[in-house]
């Protein structure tokens, strides 16, 4: 498998679903970002990812190291394969990331 993972940039969920599975048996795996997020939230991605894909959940990530942490314990029951924090707030917000993450 390749470990290309393709952009699912829409916030319809019917499009991103035939997306998915347009690329199961050659991507791997599938990045939704903050549109779809957004639109469809956790169950959405659980839909996404039961179509057999692992999921880089790409929300970008930036606040206090208190508030990325928490959201990213928030965000464990999805079992993303990727999840984008943005590195800006340096060692104390790398240091919160929870252990599991690392």
């Amino acid at each position: 498998m390749t470990p290309v993972y393709v952009a699912i940039d829409t916030p319809d969920m019917e499009r991103a679903r035939k997306l998915a599975r347009s690329v199961k048996s050659l991507a791997g795996g599938v990045k939704l970002g903050l549109e779809f997020f957004c639109a469809n939230g956790p169950a959405g991605v659980r839909e996404i990812a039961d179509i057999g894909l692992p999921v880089f959940l790409d929300l970008k990530l930036h606040d206090i190291p208190n508030t990325v942490a928490k959201a990213m314990q928030s965000l464990r029951p999805l079992e993303p394969a990727v999840l984008t924090v943005h590195a800006a707030g340096q060692r104390p917000r790398l240091r919160k990331t929870p252990r599991w993450w690392r």
